[in-house]
C-alpha cells in the first residue's frame, strides 16, 4: 500500500503543480523510514520564498490525502535544494544565539512565528541545555517559542 500511497502523492502534487503553471516536478525516495518528496525545476525560488510556504503547504495537503485515504502510517517529507537540512541548521543556530542571550540578560526571547515542525527543533536544540527553558506559546499560526532562563 505505501508505493500507491507514494504514487498517488507524486501525482497529486505534479498535477497542482501543472496547473499552477510553475516549472516544478515531484519525485519520491525512500529514505530510512520515511519518504522524501524533492520538488525540482526552474521556479524554486517561488517554492521556497516567504519561510518555504509553498512547499509547507504542498507537504501539508499530501498528508492531508494521505490521512483522507486511510493510507496506514506512512511519513513523507517534501524538500528541495537540501532547503529542510539547511533551516535545521539555520534554526539551531538561532536557538544557540537566543538561549545566549537569555543567559547573558535573564530576560526571555521571543521567536517570530513558526511551523510545528520548526518549533520542535528549537525545543529539541535546546533541551539538554539546563540553564534555559523553552514553551510554545499563541495559537495557529501565530503559535511562537520562547526562551526563558531557568
Amino acid at each position: 500500500m505505501s508505493e500507491d500511497a507514494i504514487s498517488k502523492i507524486i501525482e497529486f502534487t505534479n498535477r497542482i503543480l501543472r496547473k499552477s503553471g510553475l516549472d516544478l516536478k515531484a519525485t519520491a525516495e525512500k529514505v530510512e523510514d520515511f519518504y522524501r518528496i524533492e520538488l525540482r525545476g526552474s521556479d524554486i525560488n517561488i517554492l521556497l520564498g516567504h519561510n518555504a510556504e509553498l512547499l509547507e503547504a504542498l507537504e501539508y495537503m499530501a498528508t492531508r490525502l494521505l490521512a483522507r485515504d486511510g493510507a496506514e502510517e506512512i511519513q513523507i517529507v517534501f524538500d528541495s535544494n537540501n532547503y529542510r537540512a539547511r533551516r535545521e541548521k539555520e534554526l539551531r543556530l538561532m536557538a544557540e544565539k537566543a538561549a545566549e542571550r537569555v543567559r547573558t540578560t535573564r530576560i526571555p526571547f521571543t521567536f517570530d512565528p513558526m511551523s510545528p515542525s520548526e518549533r520542535r527543533i528549537v525545543h529539541l536544540a535546546l533541551a539538554e541545555d539546563s540553564s534555559v527553558k523553552t514553551e510554545s506559546q499563541g495559537g495557529g499560526e501565530n503559535r511562537k517559542v520562547v526562551v526563558y532562563p531557568a
